[in-house]
């Protein structure tokens, strides 16, 4: 959800500024969808479902990827990713218990 958002609000506003056109989603997107990403990786961090801001920007490359896939393949994607994310977990668990502090 967090990269579609990000993406979305990168979208508009690269396009208003590239065409010098108004577009309301640049509004959404820089005024809620961008800080609110913020504040909800930041709490993440803070309650440890996240381990670093490298994990965070790792996420948000996968889902800014399956998301590009999505577009271009359909919802037959979702059934792969579904099917990768308990490997993503098993890893993340592993790194997790050699990793003892936080970036």
């Amino acid at each position: 959800m967090m990269t579609t958002q990000v993406v979305n609000a990168i979208f508009h506003a690269f396009f208003s500024l590239c065409y010098q056109d108004f577009s309301p989603g640049t509004i959404t997107g820089v005024l809620l969808y961008l800080p609110t990403n913020f504040l909800i990786v930041r709490a993440a961090l803070q309650e440890k479902y996240l381990y670093s801001y490298y994990e965070a920007v790792l996420l948000f490359i996968a889902g800014a990827i399956a998301f590009t896939l999505f577009e271009l393949l359909g919802p037959k994607l979702m059934v792969f990713i579904v099917l990768l994310l308990p490997f993503y977990y098993i890893i993340m668990n592993n790194l997790s218990k050699n990793i003892h502090y936080r970036v």
